[in-house]
Protein backbone atom coordinates (compact mmCIF):
# COMPACT_ATOMS: atom_id res chain seq x y z
CA UNK A 1 0.00 0.00 0.00
CA UNK A 2 2.51 2.50 0.63
CA UNK A 3 4.86 1.73 -2.23
CA UNK A 4 2.04 2.48 -4.30
CA UNK A 5 1.30 5.60 -2.49
CA UNK A 6 5.17 6.26 -3.70
CA UNK A 7 4.99 5.42 -6.67
CA UNK A 8 1.39 8.01 -7.01
CA UNK A 9 3.35 10.87 -5.50
CA UNK A 10 6.49 10.68 -7.85
CA UNK A 11 4.12 9.80 -10.97
CA UNK A 12 2.04 12.96 -9.80
CA UNK A 13 5.39 15.10 -9.33
CA UNK A 14 6.53 14.15 -12.81
CA UNK A 15 3.09 15.42 -14.00
CA UNK A 16 3.38 18.64 -12.29
CA UNK A 17 6.86 19.46 -13.27
CA UNK A 18 6.36 18.56 -16.73
CA UNK A 19 3.04 20.80 -17.02
CA UNK A 20 5.07 23.28 -15.06
CA UNK A 21 7.63 23.10 -17.64
CA UNK A 22 5.90 23.22 -20.46
CA UNK A 23 3.46 26.01 -19.41
CA UNK A 24 6.68 28.35 -18.57
CA UNK A 25 7.70 28.39 -22.20
CA UNK A 26 4.73 29.07 -23.29
CA UNK A 27 4.56 31.89 -20.53
CA UNK A 28 7.93 33.20 -21.51
CA UNK A 29 7.31 33.26 -25.17
CA UNK A 30 4.03 35.74 -24.39
CA UNK A 31 6.39 37.73 -22.49
CA UNK A 32 8.78 38.22 -25.28
CA UNK A 33 6.08 38.59 -27.60
CA UNK A 34 4.42 41.45 -25.68
CA UNK A 35 7.50 42.94 -25.18
CA UNK A 36 8.19 43.08 -28.49
CA UNK A 37 4.71 44.30 -29.34
CA UNK A 38 5.20 47.24 -26.64
CA UNK A 39 8.71 48.25 -28.25
CA UNK A 40 6.96 48.38 -31.54
CA UNK A 41 4.00 50.23 -30.54
CA UNK A 42 6.82 52.62 -28.54
CA UNK A 43 8.43 53.13 -32.25
CA UNK A 44 5.01 53.27 -33.73
CA UNK A 45 4.45 56.36 -31.52
CA UNK A 46 7.36 58.10 -31.44
CA UNK A 47 7.44 58.36 -35.28
CA UNK A 48 3.54 59.55 -35.10
CA UNK A 49 5.15 62.14 -32.31
CA UNK A 50 8.19 63.27 -34.80
CA UNK A 51 5.40 63.58 -37.90
CA UNK A 52 3.51 66.04 -35.72
CA UNK A 53 5.89 67.78 -34.77
CA UNK A 54 7.16 68.59 -38.57
CA UNK A 55 3.88 68.76 -40.04
CA UNK A 56 3.16 71.88 -37.11
CA UNK A 57 6.71 73.29 -37.94
CA UNK A 58 5.84 73.45 -41.72
CA UNK A 59 2.53 74.62 -41.18
CA UNK A 60 4.02 77.88 -39.36
CA UNK A 61 6.59 78.20 -42.03
CA UNK A 62 3.69 78.55 -44.35
CA UNK A 63 1.81 80.99 -42.12
CA UNK A 64 5.13 83.05 -42.33
CA UNK A 65 5.64 82.74 -45.71
CA UNK A 66 2.21 83.77 -46.63
CA UNK A 67 2.05 86.78 -43.75
CA UNK A 68 4.83 87.86 -45.42
CA UNK A 69 3.57 87.77 -48.50
CA UNK A 70 0.19 89.30 -47.87
CA UNK A 71 2.61 92.20 -46.19
CA UNK A 72 4.38 92.26 -49.70
CA UNK A 73 1.39 92.75 -51.82
CA UNK A 74 0.07 95.33 -49.41
CA UNK A 75 3.40 98.03 -49.37
CA UNK A 76 2.73 97.23 -53.57
CA UNK A 77 -0.54 98.30 -53.19
CA UNK A 78 0.43 101.33 -51.36
CA UNK A 79 3.43 102.50 -53.44
CA UNK A 80 1.24 102.07 -56.47
CA UNK A 81 -1.39 104.30 -55.30
CA UNK A 82 0.91 106.42 -53.55
CA UNK A 83 2.25 106.64 -57.33
CA UNK A 84 -1.50 107.73 -58.84
CA UNK A 85 -1.98 110.37 -56.38
CA UNK A 86 1.34 112.25 -56.54
CA UNK A 87 0.79 114.55 -59.81
CA UNK A 88 3.76 114.48 -62.16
Amino acid sequence: MMNGFVILLILAGMFLFFYWYSYRTVALEDKKREAIWKRKHEREEAFNKRMKERAELRRQKFEKFMNRSREIQQELMRLQNSKRIQPN
